[in-house]
């Protein structure tokens, strides 16, 4: 029964959905499905009073009043048919957009959902992404909800045409037509639960297929490509790729079909109710308690009533597509408690204050940061080092909240930052990440992201300070360029050129007013002269803003007023370049090692 009940609920989800996002086709397209419905029951009704009609034609000829009303059902027959011609196309045609706007609301819905929280740790979870997957309508065609919406006239209309024919059947035995009315109810129940069944079975295999799809996306992308070849990987990445999918898929094929018991029954029912039937309609002819008409019209309606199609693919598709859609709504419901908005903010005016703060990513055995006590002057330049997992990438994260910390606090200006509107605050961070995006979108919106209606002037303004103007200049279509080869005329930059476009757009934000610029890495991909030209403009960039910079490249550490030096999670030294050098620890032994790097070079 719950199987019954939540194949019930995702088909009216599914239903109010679609009356939601096109309310005027959703009518049409209801009528037309009644038209369908009704036609058909029409067509046999008329056709066996055609039947009936024709021997008093013949006897008086088509002149007579019976000739004259055989023409008659004649034309009404071939107008009903007529219609029936024309509603079946616009009526799949209607519901083809009626499915491709439920898609593309329910991807909508999905963006939506995993972009509303405040921070990302739900993005860290397994099962949010397993949801996902589910959501994209990815693995299965089958289970889209676009074939739901597609496959409904085609359960509804045989219906509704069955349960006409039931009605015309209740004229010649009451009893008879009220079997046929319970029939496909009951059995419309069995065949959802079954059907719901493996769609379930399917959707619990998520996780599977993500790493199936993952294993299938390496093919295609243009950042693996080298890597694949050189390597030789292209066989093994197909057999993994085939067993994974296999693994997954293995036990939802064993169990796709219905299961034979059910099956079984289900048919000998359907063949129970025919041999009764037609032994009925017979046996009332050989007496002759029926006349030829009438035996033709419960003859059109018992095959009218047998129509209505069991075992096909439309049913299938109704119950595995309408599955997503709760898990759909299911994932904008979760994510939704996550939700958060407080004050409005400016940028720190005195501090930023980390007191005693901790963060563990969800699952792993112990803390990326802290406890770490930090205060962040006010238009002060900050810079962080550290080995490689010392916790400085999670503390831009933690700043930008992105996360929130696992324990301790983190304040503005005394303000707890968590009780502060995100919004309003990032929009006063400008961050250049170490793993920027690389949008396959133009020059101008790379850069402009944050704030795509301010002036022109202002992204000249942050290209020039990123040292970015000459590389766009030299553009075929100059900041119209799409970077990226997959578009036509678009281009791919090197590493050092994209780094200087993810420059610009943090040096952007600034223009448009953010003041506290983070920086992970900004030299990171840049060459010799790239670097030495942003550390001699650095204090330039930097003037007047609470910076923050984590960098391996002392030559741009060494400009910042104030470093702090980051071991596993927490401070071991702080103080600026010269007073580190002085102290001779563990600032000064890498500063040291670099630099003999550089000189022996």
């Amino acid at each position: 029964m719950t199987r019954d009940l939540s194949a019930l609920r995702g088909i009216a989800g599914v239903i109010r959905l679609v009356v939601r996002l096109g309310p005027v086709r959703s009518g049409v397209a209801g009528t037309a499905v009644l038209v369908a419905a009704v036609v058909p029951v029409m067509i046999a009704v008329f056709t066996g009073m055609l039947i009936g009609s024709i021997p008093a034609a013949a006897d008086g000829g088509f002149g007579s009043a019976s000739g004259r009303r055989t023409l008659a059902l004649l034309g009404v027959v071939a107008g009903l048919i007529l219609v029936q011609r024309i509603v079946q196309p616009l009526l799949r045609l209607l519901m083809t957009g009626l499915g491709r706007d439920l898609d593309r609301h329910l991807q909508e819905v999905v963006m939506a959902a995993v972009a509303r929280p405040v921070g990302i740790d739900h993005l860290d979870d397994p099962s949010v992404q397993a949801d996902i997957r589910i959501a994209r309508g990815l693995g299965l065609e089958s289970s889209r909800p676009s074939r739901a919406v597609e496959a409904l006239p085609e359960v509804l209309a045989p219906s509704l045409q069955a349960l006409g024919a039931a009605a015309v059947l209740s004229a010649f035995r009451w009893w008879l037509g009220l079997a046929w009315l319970l029939a496909w109810p009951v059995l419309f129940f069995f065949m959802q639960r079954e059907y719901v069944r493996v769609g379930q079975l399917g959707y619990g295999q998520s996780r599977a297929l993500r790493r199936a799809e993952y294993l299938r996306d390496l093919a295609f992308a243009p950042g693996t490509a080298k890597e694949l070849r050189l390597w030789g990987m292209l066989d093994w990445l197909i057999g993994r790729f085939e067993a994974t999918w296999q693994a997954s898929m293995i036990p939802v094929w064993r169990v796709r079909r219905p299961r034979l018991v059910l099956v079984l029954a289900i048919t000998a029912t359907i063949v129970g109710l025919n041999v009764g039937s037609y032994g009925l309609l017979a046996f009332a002819g050989a007496r002759g308690d029926i006349a030829l008409g009438a035996l033709t019209v419960y003859l059109q309606a018992l095959s009218t009533a047998n129509g209505y199609p069991a075992f096909s693919d439309a049913n299938a598709h109704l119950a595995f597509a309408t599955v997503s859609v709760p898990k759909v709504l299911e994932l904008d419901g979760r994510l939704i408690a996550d939700t958060a908005s407080g004050r409005s903010t400016r940028a720190p005016g005195a501090e930023v204050r980390l007191s005693g703060v901790g963060f563990r990513y969800p699952g792993a055995r112990r803390n990326a940061l802290g406890p770490l006590d930090l205060t962040i002057a006010a238009g002060q330049s900050l810079a962080i080092v550290g080995d490689n997992g010392s916790g400085k990438t999670t503390l831009v994260k933690l700043l930008c909240r992105l996360y929130e910390p696992s324990a301790g606090s983190i304040t503005v200006d005394g303000e707890p930052l968590a009780g502060l509107d995100p919004a309003a605050w990032r929009s006063k961070v400008a961050v250049l990440f170490q793993d920027f995006t690389r949008y396959h979108l133009s020059v101008r919106d790379n850069i402009t992201l944050g704030a795509p209606d301010e002036a022109d002037e202002l992204m000249l303004r942050a290209a020039v300070k990123a040292g970015a103007v000459d590389l766009v200049e030299s553009l075929p279509r100059g900041w119209d360029t799409v970077l990226s080869r997959e578009y036509e005329g678009g281009v791919d930059l090197s590493g050092g050129q994209w780094q200087r476009i993810a420059l610009a757009r943090a040096l952007y934000a600034v223009e448009t007013g953010a003041e506290l610029l983070i920086l992970d890495e900004p030299t990171a991909a840049l060459d010799v002269r790239a670097e030495a030209d942003l550390y001699q403009r650095f204090l330039e960039l930097t003037a007047g803003l609470t910076t923050v910079v984590i960098s391996h490249r002392f030559s741009t550490v060494r400009r910042a007023e104030r470093i702090v030096v980051l071991s596993d999670g927490g401070i071991v030294e702080d103080g600026s370049h010269d007073e580190l050098l002085a102290a001779d620890g563990r600032y000064a032994y890498m500063f040291r090692l670099q630099a003999e790097r550089f000189a022996d070079a």
